[in-house]
């Protein structure tokens, strides 16, 4: 697949997904927002979340052909 990542939806939501689940995972304890969202006293379902928004994103983009 010759696409580029403007002409390809799935490019930019993977990216997008990518990085919520990567700001989730590494700062997750930090900002207080996402402390209240996800409403938790310990940071497991913060990292759990993390990587489940990643791989998601990860899944998108090796959907979209950006590794081959």
């Amino acid at each position: 697949m010759n696409n580029s990542y403007t002409n390809n939806p799935l490019i930019i939501a993977g990216i997008i997904i990518f990085i919520v689940g990567l700001i989730t995972f590494i700062f997750g304890k930090k900002f207080v927002l996402l402390r209240l969202y996800f409403g938790d006293k310990s940071m497991f379902s913060q990292l759990f979340w993390g990587v489940i928004f990643m791989l998601i994103g990860f899944g998108l983009l090796f959907i979209s052909g950006v590794f081959s």
